[in-house]
């Protein structure tokens, strides 16, 4: 692409379609400080993803909640980043990428972007929960709204996951210089090790009780 072309592109629209363009864009035209602007704002509505979840489990203020996801919200997601900007590279290293540390930091700083636009969806169902209006209560009779509410939300947060995976996988490809099936490689071995992980520390913890319950 030309300079004037490059110029023309706003991550925060381009980053859905043009996503290849748009972090050979943030590479060659903007700072660090962008991205990471950028992923500490996302943090922001992630937290409220986050919180949506608490909220049905654990009776916790509204104001300390709200608290947390101001706080909180931003300095997680600038960890992510960072942490999983190092994981990409060392792995996608791994498979003959080429791409530096600061590269992936800021590809993965912008690819926060599609949180953002998630916001209005995780406060929407953030009020439902916090009001009760999507309980579900075998007593009283299923709600409705409720049903059709999951459905929907359903399909958007399963749309939503599977796009965002794909623009992480093109990202990654960018920093690296590799194809996007590549950088899928990249981005599902970490998640795949650290699943294994998990399940084998579960798998010892039950064992553990289970022997301890014999006795």
């Amino acid at each position: 692409m030309k300079k004037e072309e490059f110029e023309a592109l706003n991550p925060f629209y381009s980053i859905w379609l043009s996503t290849r363009e748009t972090i050979r864009y943030v590479l060659d035209y903007k700072d660090l400080r962008y991205s990471l602007t950028i992923a500490a704002i996302a943090g922001i509505p992630s937290a409220i993803n986050a919180a949506d979840k608490l909220w049905e489990r654990f009776d916790i203020s509204l104001w300390l909640m709200l608290i947390g996801i101001i706080v909180l919200g931003p300095l997680l997601s600038l960890v992510g980043v960072y942490i999983g900007a190092a994981i990409y590279t060392w792995i996608g290293k791994l498979f003959g990428g080429i791409g530096k540390y600061k590269e992936m930091l800021q590809a993965i700083g912008i690819v926060m972007v599609t949180q953002i636009w998630m916001a209005p969806f995780w406060i929407l169902s953030a009020i439902f929960v916090y009001n009760d209006f999507l309980v579900i209560d075998v007593v009283s009779g299923i709600n409705p709204g409720a049903i059709i509410w999951f459905i929907i939300s359903s399909l958007i947060t399963i749309t939503f996951s599977i796009w965002v995976i794909i623009i992480q996988s093109k990202a990654i490809g960018e920093v690296h210089q590799f194809s996007s099936w590549k950088g899928f490689a990249t981005l599902i071995i970490p998640s795949i090790v650290i699943g294994i992980i998990v399940f084998i520390i579960t798998i010892i913890i039950v064992f553990s009780f289970i022997g301890a319950s014999t006795y």
